[in-house]
């Protein structure tokens, strides 16, 4: 099994939101070697600025350092996902259409609770 973590599903792991136990258990079989893991590069801008936006919350580079630190495949945005994206832009923010390029890529799942990403014909995993 792939899992792409959509910003989403890390914000309520960091945050210990509804739902953060079941993107924990995911999270524990990509570090166990049971399952592919795998992050948009999309998804560490939209938390680096979630985090540096609000106060009180974990410290944006902590934040970055621990996904670093994990056996999460960061993926970039290419040409080839670029001109995916294109074709899941419709009726999605451009961000999101970018991450179900890099899962649709890669062959992952989306673990996120957007439902637009349902859009995309990339098959999603929600986790609330």
């Amino acid at each position: 099994m792939r899992y792409l973590f959509d910003t989403s599903a890390l914000v309520a792991f960091f945050n210990e939101e509804k739902g953060a136990s079941k993107v924990k258990v995911l999270l524990e079989g990509v570090e166990n070697g049971v399952a592919g893991g795998f992050v948009s590069t999309i998804s560490l801008t939209e938390l680096f600025y979630l985090y540096n936006a609000k106060a009180g919350s974990p410290e944006p580079r902590e934040v970055i350092e621990n996904i670093m630190g994990s056996k999460l495949k960061v993926l970039p945005i290419n040409i080839s996902t670029s001109l995916l994206a294109g074709r899941f832009k419709k009726g999605i923010p451009l961000g999101d259409a970018l991450i179900a390029a890099n899962a649709s890529e890669t062959g992952a799942k989306i673990i996120t609770d957007d439902p637009h990403f349902s859009k995309t014909g990339v098959e999603v995993l929600e986790f609330r």
